[in-house]
This record gives structure tokens, sequence and C-alpha cells, in this order.
């Protein structure tokens, strides 16, 4: 496992760390089966105990299962086993998730418009702006450059990311085609960027020669890149002084979606949602699904309004 590991040039270093975690899992799984005696009950032994442990995700467990599957069929390619004994194991049917407290899924109005509130004079509220208002991501949020934005035509590219890895943070590409993006702003978002780049100019004054460059939107006071963690620490603490449930940074992206869904009126402004968020509408309407109920129920009304009208004319015409 670990040589298979090592041996992938080919995937980014998140991948990489992804990778590595699962070995612990699997090795302290199967690490004492010899490769050519590993078969499929005991692939299946080990993934129905990781379900039923109560630690893992199933996300967790399918990543684990995938690693292993990957490195089996790498064996088999080298000849060092006939066949991959995990090539048709399954997924467990049912995950044991240990219970803890959650997050709600998404904030109600109210409570967008109190944490935009509270937020208006933190030096990242433009940012903060972006993530519940258009569904930013923490990685797109933080990679952002001012090369990035198009004042005069009211408009922000999406094409990079800030991810977490072991001691830091990588810059990445956009997940896929989709993600790399722009999208339109509103004149509040505009108004909070342009005071972003007043008060980064104070700090840049302020830093003096300790000031480092990367033409980054969201910074430190020195301009360095904001480590996810710590935009993650700043987060925590601004929604509890903002007295709204708490939530996590993929929740204000949940929230931003929410909303968006809730509010459009057609096809057409769902596929622009989808576009915002940098999904695929199939994605955005299986993900969504519960926010679409309201905008049935809309579309419901119109069509009884339509029919009343249709009804009150037809009488009209009608009547001697």
């Amino acid at each position: 496992m670990r040589r298979y590991v090592a041996s992938r040039s080919d995937v980014s270093l998140k991948a990489r760390e992804q990778h590595t975690w699962a070995i612990r899992h699997i090795d302290a799984g199967l690490g004492a089966v010899s490769v050519d005696r590993l078969d499929r009950d005991d692939v299946a032994g080990w993934l129905e105990g990781l379900a039923a442990g109560g630690e893992l995700s199933r996300r967790s467990i399918q990543i684990c299962r995938n690693v292993l599957r990957a490195a089996l069929s790498d064996a088999v390619e080298e000849g060092i086993i006939r066949r991959s004994p995990a090539a048709r194991v399954p997924m467990p049917r049912e995950v044991v998730k240990r219970a803890r407290e959650r997050e709600i899924e998404a904030w109600s109005h109210e409570d967008v418009q109190r944490f935009l509130e509270a937020t208006a004079d933190h030096r990242w509220a433009a940012g903060l702006r972006l993530a519940v208002l258009y569904g930013l991501r923490r990685s797109e949020l933080l990679a952002l450059k001012w090369d990035d934005l198009d004042v005069k035509g009211a408009k922000l590219r999406i094409d990079e990311g800030l991810v977490p890895i072991v001691g830091g943070a990588t810059w990445t590409e956009t997940k896929n085609a989709r993600s790399r993006r722009f999208i339109p702003l509103d004149a509040e978002t505009i108004k909070a960027l342009a005071q972003r780049r007043r008060d980064q100019a104070t700090e840049r004054l302020l830093a003096g020669p300790n000031w480092i460059d990367h033409d980054l939107i969201f910074t430190t006071r020195l301009g360095k890149p904001i480590m996810p963690r710590s935009f993650d620490r700043t987060l925590e603490l601004t929604v509890a002084t903002a007295g709204v449930p708490r939530l996590s940074s993929h929740g204000l992206r949940h929230t931003a979606a929410t909303h968006m869904v809730q509010t459009s009126r057609d096809l057409g402004e769902l596929r622009a949602v989808a576009d915002v968020l940098g999904h695929g509408p199939e994605i955005l309407l299986r993900v969504y699904a519960h926010a679409l109920p309201q905008s049935v129920r809309a579309i419901a009304e119109r069509i009884g309004e339509r029919a009343g009208s249709s009804v009150k004319a037809t009488k009209g015409q009608l009547a001697p």
C-alpha cells in the first residue's frame, strides 16, 4: 500500500494526503494479512468492521475502499497477484456514525441578515458576504486575487483554490470545468470589496517591508494567505458573536444555495444558480431538492391564477 501511494506522482498533494490517511485504516485492519492470501471475505469483513465502528463516515469508508481497490488493481498489473480480492466487494449497507452535536444545514433569511449586520465592520466582511450570499467554497474564497475582480463589469472570476494539507495549505485549480466561472456581483458586494481594498492599503502601510504581496483579496495583516483552519476559527467566533445558529464554512455555501433555489422563479433561473455555484444543473436539483417544494407551490399558485383568469375571461365572452 505504501509503495503504491508513493508511486502516485499524478495526483494532487491533497489526494496524496487522503491516500496516506487511508493507509492507516487499511494497515490496522488488513496489514497482518499477506497480499497473496488476502481474499474477498477479509476485505468484506474489514469494511463491515469500519461501518460498525462508529468512527468513520460512509464517505471516509468509501475512500479507504477506493484506495485499497486501486492498489490491489495495480498489484494485478504488476503480476504480484492474479486477481484483486477487493474488485467486487460492495460498500456496507449501513454505517454507524457516533452521534455528535451538529450544525444546522442552513440559516433562515433572518439569520443571514443578522450575520451580515454583525460582520459589516469585520476585515473579512466582503469575504463572508460572498460566502453566505453567493456560496463560494472556502478554498475559492481564500484564493481570490484582485486581478479576479472586474469592477466595471461587476463580476468576479473563480479559477483557483487554497486547500488544507498537513502543515499548511496548497494552491490548486478549481474542482472541474464548471467550477471555473465568472459570477455577477450586486452593488453592495462591490462596495464591500472596495472597502476591503482600502483597508488592505492601510494594512500594507502599517506592515511596511514585512508585507508579502500575493495580490490576494483576503490576507493576514502581513499579506500572507489565510490558512483554512484560521478561517474556520474566525468564522466560529463571528457566528457566536452574531448570535446565530452554529454553522461551518460549507454551511455558508449551503445557505446561499438553498436561498437561491428557493427564490428561483423558473428553470432558467435555476440554471443560473447552478452556474453561480459552479454546479451542474442535475447536481443542483439532486442536492437541493429540499428547497424546491416552495418553488413548486409557487408554480401551482400561478397555474391556478392563470386558470382563474381564463375562466373569468371565458365567462365574460359568454355573457349576453
